[in-house]
């Protein structure tokens, strides 16, 4: 599995989860990739981090102590209305996958995903072109 190189390579990517280890590791995959990483363990941090850094993509894990991650992705929108989000929950349903888009996520994973599963979500969503 290499990398694909695209302009959306230097895109900034805010990694939200509760859970060190899933931070940690998405965090490295993403690296991999050449993306600059940014991690917060809470919505209120990963708030903190969006007003004083640009992002440009929000992936956020749904359960979390605080805000959830639908929560989250609405306020992030508010403060960004152009950011893209991506949830990951494994706990999902359709009605979550429904609500997440309906309040401003572009995409959904459910947990566990492979690594490509997730690299690829990111990179079709980062290519997507704005209107």
């Amino acid at each position: 599995m290499m990398p694909m190189a695209t302009d959306q390579t230097n895109a900034t990517i805010l990694v939200v989860d509760d859970d060190d280890g899933v931070r940690e590791n998405l965090a490295e995959l993403f690296e991999l990739f050449g993306y600059s990483i940014l991690t917060a363990g809470s919505a209120p941090e990963a708030i903190q981090k969006l007003t004083s850094q640009e992002v440009d993509l929000l992936l956020t894990d749904y359960w979390m102590p605080g805000p959830n991650g639908v929560e989250l992705i609405e306020a992030a929108r508010k403060v960004k209305p152009r950011l893209k989000a991506i949830l990951m929950t494994a706990f999902g349903d359709s009605f979550m996958e429904i609500e997440s888009v309906r309040r401003g996520a572009i995409g959904y994973v459910n947990k566990p995903f492979e690594a490509d599963e997730i690299t690829n979500l990111v990179g079709r969503i980062l290519a997507l072109k704005e209107d």
